[in-house]
């Protein structure tokens, strides 16, 4: 099938945006609605087909929902194209450039609605290992999804990265330090849980702690072995119980945060009866 064909079924299809791995347009369907288009460049890369396979196969509550997949050629070449639900919201990037921060029930909302995402993903053994600002959208109505699981991985399956490759796939300033020194024996779902606290920090202080005052991509890398996040006076957090829960969720070592999703959504109930929201 051809691109154009594709686009017949459609209406108002248009660019959103074009990568190196994918180009993404917008559309409307008579059936499933407001969608957006993905094609992918790369067909035969694994992770290509792993993406697709992990927004298909598992229907998270926190990821927009895949209503079909299939193969169409597009700028003479065959590509691999799916369809998914598109979330109207904005992209937490932009609103965290945008000078807005998280309130402290902002923040709380934020990470119990991740933390309950992270544990979806453990009892799928999946490893999301990208999330980030740019890979989250806030809806008007305070619901987050997350897109994108194109560095994910599958513990139950072979890893895609080569063992000895000096480091895995990683985002600089919100990978866990076991993730980017692919440490491939000592990255779960805590490597996840780093992540989302990285993300509430930021959130809540509007600075990452890994990037401030960093000059390049190692630098940051090295930040996040080495610097503790300054503590934060969270207005609401008189005892500092959640400011606590980001702290050891952001640990250097897998062994020093939360076991778990689920451990670290106890701990945050129990913080929560100390806020004041």
């Amino acid at each position: 099938m051809d691109f154009s064909e594709l686009c017949a079924k459609y209406s108002n299809v248009a660019l959103l945006a074009r990568g190196g791995q994918k180009v993404v347009f917008s559309a409307i369907h008579k059936i499933y609605g407001d969608v957006v288009l993905k094609l992918y460049f790369h067909p035969s890369d694994p992770r290509t087909q792993r993406e697709i396979d992990i927004s298909s196969k598992f229907q998270f509550d926190s990821v927009p929902k895949i209503y079909e997949t299939g193969s169409v050629r597009y700028e003479q070449s065959d590509t691999i194209f799916s369809v998914e639900e598109r979330i109207v919201g904005i992209e937490l990037r932009k609103r965290f450039d945008s000078g807005v921060r998280f309130t402290l029930a902002d923040a709380v909302s934020f990470l119990e609605q991740g933390l309950k995402f992270i544990c979806q993903l453990e009892k799928n053994d999946i490893v999301h290992r990208d999330i980030k600002p740019e890979n989250i959208i806030l809806t008007p109505e305070g619901k987050i999804y997350f897109i994108d699981f194109g560095i994910a991985r599958m513990l139950d399956l072979p890893s895609l990265t080569k063992t000895e490759a000096i480091m895995g796939p990683h985002t600089p300033g919100y990978a866990a330090p076991e993730q980017f020194n692919n440490l491939k024996d000592s990255i779960d779902s805590r490597a996840d849980i780093f992540s989302l606290g990285v993300v509430t920090y930021e959130g809540l202080t509007g600075k990452n702690p890994f990037r401030e005052n960093a000059k390049s991509s190692l630098d940051i890398l090295q930040n996040t072995e080495t610097i503790t996040p300054v503590a934060f006076c969270a207005e609401g957090d008189s005892q500092k119980q959640f400011m606590s829960l980001l702290s050891s969720m952001m640990g250097k070592y897998p062994s020093r945060r939360p076991v778990n999703a689920e451990q670290a959504l106890g701990w945050l109930q129990a913080a929560k009866s100390t806020l004041s929201l």
